[in-house]
């Protein structure tokens, strides 16, 4: 029963990557492809809650990150909320603080893009890109 379990979690993370990764490959191919982007966002929250998967966990705060990067005038309140959610009851730090910074970055108002070209597998190098720039930010706040 478990291993069946896992092996549908599996599945699902993997059909969300995949429609979400087709929907961040060029920002107008889901108007070509009729893909939805509203499903694209309720996937994320779904994924957001799969607790028990922290893999699952931190690529889908990476891919809703790359998201917003791709498509900043869609409404991202829900997946905010789940954000601040997996933020407050998370247990593994690392999840907690990747969750905090895709969640400040939700909320941005503009004035800052990421680099997501450099084709890196590796995801710190966003939530670098992120943490230095609010840290920019709060720095030119303090003065």
């Amino acid at each position: 029963m478990a291993a069946k379990t896992i092996k549908f979690m599996a599945v699902a993370a993997l059909l969300i990557f995949g429609v979400a990764s087709s929907a961040m490959a060029h920002p107008d191919s889901a108007e070509k492809t009729g893909l939805s982007q509203d499903l694209v966002l309720t996937n994320f929250e779904h994924s957001l809650r799969m607790e028990e998967f922290p893999g699952i966990v931190e690529s889908t705060i990476y891919n809703v990150v790359v998201f917003k990067s791709r498509f900043p005038q869609l409404d991202y309140a829900k997946v905010a909320t789940m954000l601040q959610r997996v933020a407050k009851e998370n247990r593994d730090a690392s999840l907690t603080y990747k969750a905090e910074l895709a969640c400040l970055y939700l909320n941005l108002n503009g004035g800052f893009d990421l680099n997501t070209e450099s084709g890196s597998s590796d995801h710190s190098q966003i939530f670098k890109q992120l943490s230095d720039h609010l840290a920019q930010k709060f720095l030119a706040a303090q003065q």
